[in-house]
């Protein structure tokens, strides 16, 4: 099955003024979005948290960190992307780092990638475009979910 990025983001999986005490519960908040529409089950939660341990996703871009915390396809029934734009940041551990580079996150893309070997693919996509400073400037003010899904269909377009 073909597809990119953008035919895995939906609205009601962008959460703008999302509100987490710490990255887990941002993560946790985020998979109830996928829960909520059948993309994943609830475990997927304890899939990427425990995976975000061992193998932090946090990255320095410029001008604002992300993260893409994802996980195995265990727990994933459909293929989605999750957003959320966070109300304060949340500290993520900085990828291909033991876990001590600690990054403030206000912006995390949930990777529920269903077919192992499209994570790669996704991941690059993804990573190609939170290379635009002007997209995370913009994400980071959007909003509401359909602002995001504007800004960043101006970005692949």
């Amino acid at each position: 099955m073909q597809y990119t990025l953008i035919d895995l983001l939906k609205t009601k999986h962008i959460l703008v003024g999302l509100d987490a005490t710490d990255a887990q519960d941002a993560i946790r908040k985020l998979t109830a979005s996928l829960v909520e529409t059948g993309h994943v089950t609830p475990e997927f939660a304890d899939d990427v948290w425990g995976r975000e341990a061992a193998f932090p996703t946090g990255l320095p871009t410029q001008p604002l960190s992300v993260a893409m915390p994802h996980a195995d396809p265990d727990h994933v029934n459909r293929s989605a992307v999750g957003i959320g734009v966070l109300l304060s940041p949340v500290h993520f551990a900085q990828m291909g780092t033991d876990g001590s580079t600690i990054l403030d996150v206000p912006i995390i893309f949930l990777l529920a990638i269903k077919e192992q070997e499209k994570q790669v693919e996704m991941i690059q996509q993804l990573i190609s475009l939170i290379q635009s400073p002007s997209l995370l400037e913009g994400l980071s003010k959007a909003r509401d979910s359909s602002e995001v899904m504007a800004l960043i269909q101006n970005v692949l377009d």
